[in-house]
């Protein structure tokens, strides 16, 4: 059995089974009248129940339109970079759409440019972040009334595609170009319910997007963890702040991309030898490591036992389920950095987002890392 099938399996296992047997016993305890919420229910804390998603907008047209796409659904790609894609005809080029836990947020795309290769002309409203191993190429930008721009990517560049201007994306290389998007498309669909809303609207968001000469280069840092810009050159050598709060000697920024007001992108830094604090989130989150190795570990609260842990490199992405604790650590010698892709402003707006991060990690965590850290030393 394959590692993806492996931890396909085991996440189904760990999500669903207990899911079952937990809704039995709130049937059992409830009144008869109370029994209807507990069906399709999952427990994420002792004294806490989500309500899972079912049949959603996008979970129709996900089932509609499946079998005409490539599409992956699970919790790990083991290298964007050489994973298996397909003709994808709507993008014009082979690629592979990402469906991944049970996320209702946000989705994701892996595509891959050939050699002096384009995509199709896109156009759609929901936001976009895009990551480019490899390059030299560029985002042809096109707002309706306004003169054509061209956006310059290189390998590890990331860009977010202004909302609802016309887009295609050229490869200049002699090799071909991997690009990995992360998109707001679930929570648009299943906030509108119409296809044709999302992508044939004609609004044009000239607060987000006027075709500015600077629009490239504009950049602003207003306070420690904090950038606002359009485009990130290199992810990998930007230069991160302090960010003690989730493990110390760690580092961090956020960038502010595009006007965007559903997805956040920020990317931390783990030295040698570290890890980052546990923590889960109330939004999904695309997880991409972008730089050096380790691994990271993810479990339903309460659960420990029940963890599971992902083993990664550059180009690895990952995603916790919704409300599961995780953690990144990093055995290795040289640092360590990962991309997340979520959507916190978005939950924090809805006055849905909490604040939930422990404050003293597990004892077997710091013990199983201590023997990973004495293993790769005898290695």
């Amino acid at each position: 059995m394959t590692f993806r099938c492996t931890i396909t399996a085991l996440f189904l296992a760990v999500l669903w089974f207990p899911g079952v047997a937990a809704a039995q016993e709130i049937a059992d305890e409830f009144p008869a009248e109370s029994t209807r919420y507990a069906a399709g229910t999952e427990q994420v804390g002792e004294t806490m129940w989500r309500v899972l998603p079912r049949n959603t907008p996008y979970d129709q047209w996900f089932e509609k339109n499946k079998e005409r796409i490539p599409t992956f659904q699970g919790l790990v790609i083991q290298d964007a970079r050489t994973e298996p894609l397909q003709p994808w005809e709507d993008m014009g080029v082979d690629g592979l759409y990402l469906k991944m836990a049970d996320y209702q947020i946000t989705d994701g795309w892996i595509l891959e440019l050939p050699p002096h290769g384009k995509t199709k002309k896109q156009r759609h409203l929901f936001e976009a972040g895009v990551y480019f191993f490899g390059g030299p190429g560029y985002i042809e930008l096109q707002q309706e009334g306004r003169r054509a721009q061209r956006i310059k990517f290189d390998y590890r560049t990331l860009f977010s595609i202004p909302l609802n201007v016309q887009y295609q994306i050229f490869n200049e290389s002699d090799d071909a170009v991997r690009i990995v998007a992360v998109t707001s498309f679930p929570f648009v669909l299943n906030s509108m319910n119409s296809e044709e809303f999302v992508f044939n609207n004609p609004f044009a968001f000239h607060d987000r997007y006027d075709a500015h000469e600077n629009y490239d280069s504009f950049r602003e840092h207003p306070e420690e963890n904090q950038t606002i810009t359009n485009v990130v050159p290199d992810a990998v050598e930007f230069e991160l702040d302090e960010y003690d709060h989730r493990g110390k000697g760690t580092s961090n920024m956020h960038w502010s991309m595009s006007g965007n007001s559903m997805i956040d992108m920020h990317v931390s830094e783990m030295p040698g030898g570290l890890y980052k604090k546990a923590h889960r989130h109330s939004s999904d989150a695309y997880i991409l490591l972008v730089a050096g190795e380790g691994y990271s570990i993810t479990w339903p609260g309460g659960r420990y036992e029940d963890r599971v842990r992902v083993d990664w490199q550059e180009g690895t992405i990952f995603v916790p389920p919704i409300y599961w604790y995780h953690q990144h650590l990093n055995p290795g010698s040289e640092p360590a950095r990962y991309m997340a892709i979520n959507a916190p402003l978005l939950v924090t707006n809805l006055g849905l987002r909490f604040s939930d991060q422990m404050d003293v990690d597990l004892p077997q965590i710091e013990e199983e890392f201590n023997a990973e850290v004495a293993k790769r030393a005898n290695d």
